[in-house]
């Protein structure tokens, strides 16, 4: 809803040669970016967790890529457990990176600040208050080990398989 509010508004917003960073089409822009982020993060999010009955395999594409970038798969998970256990308000991701060929564990703060240019997010875990303080309250590390525990590995496979794609795509 805010996403189409802020497109619509873009439709007829002036474009004028202003290097201000207070003109308006510059805020809708920033607007855009953050609703168009927080839509696609927590889709992302919501795909990929909350399947308790979910196994990762050790012959997976996921397990196979997450051991060799990061060392071994416990290394990936302390990763992105400390990248999540760092973010403020907003979100641990681990993607592939384009530029540097490899799987990366990044945060993005808030919904759009701090993004990691060329990430093609296969994990997304949101790290927002409103995710964990209901059950956990102030226990970040509870709610992130109960998320990790839940990861669905069916949805984070097929994402590390068209990732896998994208790295042929780019070679």
């Amino acid at each position: 809803e805010a996403l189409n509010r802020v497109s619509a508004e873009l439709d007829t917003a002036p474009r004028g040669e202003s290097d201000s960073r207070h003109s308006p089409f510059r805020s809708l822009k920033v607007d855009e970016t953050a609703e168009h982020s927080a839509g696609w993060l927590h889709e992302l999010y919501f795909a990929n967790c909350f399947d308790p009955h979910s196994e990762v395999y050790m012959d997976s594409v996921a397990y196979l890529r997450l051991e060799r970038d990061f060392g071994t798969f416990a290394d990936w998970q302390k990763d992105l457990m400390a990248c999540a256990m760092a973010c403020g308000n907003g979100w641990a991701v681990c993607g592939y990176n384009i530029f540097l060929k490899r799987y990366v564990t990044t945060i993005v703060n808030d919904n759009s600040h701090d993004v990691m240019l060329g990430v093609y997010p296969v994990v997304v875990i949101d790290m927002h208050e409103h995710s964990y303080s209901r059950d956990y309250l102030t226990d970040k590390r509870s709610y992130l080990v109960a998320m990790m525990r839940e990861l669905n590995w069916n949805v984070i496979e097929e994402r590390f398989k068209r990732a896998e794609a994208i790295h042929e795509a780019v070679k």
